[in-house]
């Protein structure tokens, strides 16, 4: 194919693409003629159409408008030629030393220019290429969220200004009204900026926030305060004579085990099980429970039992080919939008620190595991803040809402889909804590460091006896294990709840830690949803109570045990510090 030709499909191919519109999934089958014009450029040729069509792409921007105009006056032959042999010309008086110089001694100058003129043509196409292609990259350019989320650059003398004046406030407001409003702006500009907690308590905030609550009598303003108190990671002096600490493993719907357990202490102690604990931790369906009995919709554990059996129902009842489907298209074998519904519908919406609103509200947490990062780490779920300048070692935040932490808690693997919040992916805490107690410990000891630990509770979610091989000596034929095999190993290891117990139960006396784990007759999957298989359930969990009637009665009694009167006088003088600023 001779070079006038190949000038000439080039230009068929640059006209060709200013009346498409350029589309990313659309590829351009190039044929053997265009691949074999493209390797004759050389490297000098391929520079020169570079650097022009970097020019032709910064002086196009503003001449758009008259181009469009050219295009609706159906005359695209002419502006062609107008534009090609402007860049001619200026092609001509700087770019010549660029042409081959062969071409220049066997044409003479006309013949030359003709030529010159043609393959003009070659970067005007790349030009016009590139531009159609750069500006289809700019319409879809995703900008990083730290060029979006830019926060106003408050400088932090500011911050301080606005903090110190809203404290004052509080002390100058005259009706309760007043005084209600202020505290609300103060958790507001908390809120907004959280390093302004750290200059309000500097400020003596807890010192105001003391003071105002001793002397009002309006519940409205108590019931901020609380929820202040709670944001500067304030702990009220513990009722009881240490910190009292229930745990709850994970396992579906086997927490219906745990109903039946709870249900035991409340009868020996006659108490509700918010008022039995000051600490209650749980990860994956232990979440649920400590949500639905220490949040803000407190339900009885009848109401809880029925309710377990009724969102059982709904949620994993799934056809096989609909499940596997699901599980192929989006990796979770169940509606995870269905389940995230009915958690909002009985849990609410409502902020995890609000829910100290309460007076009766106990702490609570719920674990899950964030999986996206190096390591999988263990994240919780607070509804509280920790002291100032008191850390601790598991990562985790109190401006989640409860249903999102009941989820990220409870994201299954396979059986709902991970739970996204922000940069983190959550996933089951099961899969990384799945007995919390050494984590509920951790935490209450952050909160209350002065004071010992009175009671540990730890129920677990079900067990089958072990095997123990003790006849090694006795040759067997031992069969390999398949993949499938190893692979529930691991994660049954993995998910092993045990080990944790044994090691707390070495460290606590027995007076201190009580763990109760009833063997089932058979073991259930966590998304059984037979009634005769959760009666069944039921019934060993009442069998297991009355084969240890005694250790309940010893934990009943340990709970009970009342704050001594040492202890409150020393309550009374570290308060009397505080509100004296001390």
């Amino acid at each position: 194919m001779s070079m006038q030709n190949q000038w000439k499909l080039l230009s068929q191919l640059r006209d060709y693409l200013n009346r498409v519109n350029y589309d990313k999934n659309q590829q351009i089958n190039f044929s053997k003629d265009w691949l074999d014009t493209l390797q004759k450029l050389t490297y000098s040729q391929l520079d020169t159409i570079r650097k022009l069509s970097s020019d032709s792409i910064k002086s196009i921007e503003p001449n758009k408008s008259s181009d469009t105009k050219r295009k609706d006056n159906n005359d695209p032959e002419n502006a062609r030629v107008s534009f090609l042999s402007d860049q001619a010309e200026s092609f001509i008086d700087g770019s010549t030393a660029v042409q081959p110089k062969q071409q220049i001694h066997e044409q003479d100058a006309s013949t030359n220019k003709v030529e010159l003129r043609e393959n003009l043509t070659v970067p005007q196409i790349f030009s016009t290429l590139f531009l159609k292609l750069s500006a289809k990259n700019k319409q879809d350019v995703v900008v990083p969220k730290w060029k979006i989320n830019i926060r106003s650059n408050i400088p932090k003398h500011s911050i301080v200004s606005r903090t110190r004046h809203v404290l004052n406030s509080i002390l100058s407001a005259e009706s309760n009204a007043s005084k209600w409003r202020r505290i609300e702006d103060l958790l507001l500009h908390i809120d907004q900026y959280p390093e302004a907690r750290h200059y309000a308590i500097k400020e003596g905030a807890i010192r105001i926030l003391l003071r105002t609550r001793q002397k009002t009598k309006d519940e409205q303003i108590k019931v901020s305060i609380r929820e202040a108190l709670a944001v500067m990671g304030y702990v009220d002096p513990l009722p009881s004579r240490g910190v009292r600490i229930l745990s709850i493993d994970g396992g579906g719907i086997r927490g219906v085990l745990v109903i039946e357990m709870l249900k035991k202490l409340e009868e020996l102690t006659g108490k509700k099980t918010y008022e039995m604990f000051d600490y209650i931790c749980g990860v994956s369906t232990g979440a649920i429970l400590a949500a639905v009995l220490g949040g803000h919709k407190r339900k009885s554990l009848e109401e809880v039992s029925e309710l377990y059996k009724d969102l059982s129902t709904r949620v994993f009842t799934q056809s096989a080919i609909k499940g596997t489907s699901s599980l192929v298209w989006s990796h979770a074998y169940y509606d995870t939008a269905l389940w995230e519904q009915l958690l909002v519908e009985h849990l609410g919406d409502k902020v995890l620190i609000k829910t100290t609103r309460d007076s009766n509200a106990p702490k609570f947490s719920a674990i899950s595991a964030v999986v996206n990062h190096e390591r999988v780490m263990a994240y919780v779920f607070r509804n509280y803040t920790l002291p100032h300048r008191v850390e601790s070692q598991y990562m985790g935040s109190h401006k989640h809402k409860l249903w999102e932490a009941v989820r990220a808690s409870a994201a299954a693997p396979s059986y709902f889909e991970e739970f996204k919040y922000g940069e983190c992916l959550h996933q089951d805490g099961g899969i990384l804590v799945n007995n919390p107690c050494a984590v509920a410990i951790h935490e209450a000891k952050q909160l209350w460091p002065d004071n010992p630990i009175q009671c540990v509770v730890s129920f677990g979610t079900g067990r089958t006896p072990y095997r123990i091989c003790e006849n090694e000596s006795i040759p067997t034929q031992v069969a390999i294990s398949s993949w499938r095999e190893k692979f529930y190993k691991i994660l049954d290891s993995a998910t092993d709840t045990e080990a944790v117990h044994t090691m707390l139960n070495d460290l606590l006396p027995d007076h201190v830690y009580f763990r109760f784990n009833p063997y089932l007759t058979e073991m259930l999957s966590m998304v059984e949803i037979r009634p005769e298989k959760i009666g069944q359930m039921e019934q060993d969990a009442r069998m297991y109570i009355r084969r240890n009637e005694n250790k309940f009665q010893q934990a009943a009694t340990t709970l009970l045990e009342k704050r001594q009167i040492r202890q409150k006088i020393a309550d009374w003088i570290t308060l009397q510090k505080q509100l004296s600023g001390l």
